[in-house]
């Protein structure tokens, strides 16, 4: 399969993907050549010794080629630049390829791709400082894709606390009080310094309001898919995720029964799938009280951040939810909360507002 486009008067360069996975090859191709077209011509193989017989005839300059295949396999085919697709990151290769984690957005697999070609450019003295029109982006430039730069006083905001990993809860049984804007300000901060998805388990989102690009699939999807045998759910989780202003998100559920019928089982498998097999190093949960299994949500969270505000009932209400979770056997979860008031009160003659 042979997918190729031009755009001025660069030539562009010969990009050889071999994967064993065909549905996820095509897909990464598909989007490679939407994104990215006039800077390659994309060849797709997924019998690894027509690839070789393609290298003999045409110069490769880049070649990504699955781990399934072995690595004198992968040592005939003759390229300038040599990538791995690898199940898992931070696999030391050891033989010249330079490794890709497989599950993670396909931009943000093409950006490793070029920022190493503009750091062996720059090695070799073949970075020109005039840019042409038709030239690829440099490294800052596709940084600032995937994460547009913030103001100096977002940047300012930035505590020490938002170096926490793994998964990180945000709940609270007080209503309306800007729960979820907290978690996704809170997501957007933590992408600053690490790769951050967001992930709203609320029975009525909003999520329209939030994220107006509307992605096709959801929540629901990723559930529905994870019941499926034979689809991999990491792959799912990469090629479902949108990216708002350097965070990544799966859309939230549309209904709230379809929230209520997710079991406590499958929320559980799909963390775990998110943290194995996922590029993500924090995963922000925006938790409702409709899910099946929250206390047990909330124990598998590193932290978990519970709003409240200065008033009677709020605070009558936060009270309530933490006896119920020593009542439930689940204290232990209050020593990784950490507890924020939100707004202010004030007087406005005899009433007060938030």
């Amino acid at each position: 399969m042979q997918i190729e486009k031009k755009e001025g008067g660069r030539a562009p360069e010969h990009f050889v993907l071999c994967d064993v996975q065909t549905g996820y090859s095509e897909n990464l191709l598909k989007i490679f050549t939407e994104k990215f077209q006039g800077n390659y011509r994309f060849h797709l193989f997924n019998d690894i010794g027509k690839a070789a017989e393609f290298s003999k005839k045409v110069s490769v300059d880049i070649f990504v080629a699955a781990e399934e295949f072995s690595r004198e396999e992968r040592r005939k085919i003759e390229a300038g630049k040599r990538f791995l697709l690898c199940g898992t990151r931070g696999r030391n290769t050891g033989s010249g390829e330079i490794p890709l984690f497989r599950y993670q957005p396909a931009d943000k697999i093409m950006q490793e791709i070029r920022e190493n070609e503009i750091r062996e450019g720059i090695s070799n003295g073949r970075v020109r400082k005039k840019k042409t029109q038709d030239q690829p982006p440099g490294e800052e430039e596709m940084r600032a894709l995937d994460h547009p730069v913030r103001s100096s006083e977002r940047r300012s905001r930035i505590s020490s606390e938002t170096s926490t990993k793994g998964l990180i809860g945000v709940y609270s049984p007080v209503g309306r009080i800007g729960k979820t804007r907290f978690a996704i300000h809170l997501a957007r901060q933590l992408s600053q310094k690490m790769p951050v998805l967001y992930l709203n388990m609320e029975g009525n989102a909003g999520g329209s309001y939030y994220f107006p690009e509307n992605p096709e699939q959801n929540l629901g999807d990723l559930i529905y898919y994870m019941r499926q045998d034979g689809i991999n759910p990491g792959m799912k989780i990469s090629t479902m995720a949108g990216q708002s202003d350097g965070m990544d998100y799966i859309m939230p559920m549309e209904y709230e029964q379809d929230v209520k019928n997710v079991k406590k089982e499958e929320w559980m498998e799909l963390l775990d799938t998110i943290l194995e097999k996922c590029i993500y190093e924090a995963v922000i949960l925006d938790l409702g009280d409709c899910i099946e299994g929250l206390y047990e949500i909330l124990r598998k969270c590193e932290k978990v951040y519970t709003l409240y505000i200065d008033e009677g009932t709020a605070l009558a209400k936060i009270e309530q939810y933490e006896k119920n979770l020593r009542a439930s056997g689940y204290g232990d979860v209050l020593g990784r909360t950490v507890k924020r008031r939100v707004g202010r009160m004030r007087r406005s003659g005899e009433k007060q507002e938030i």
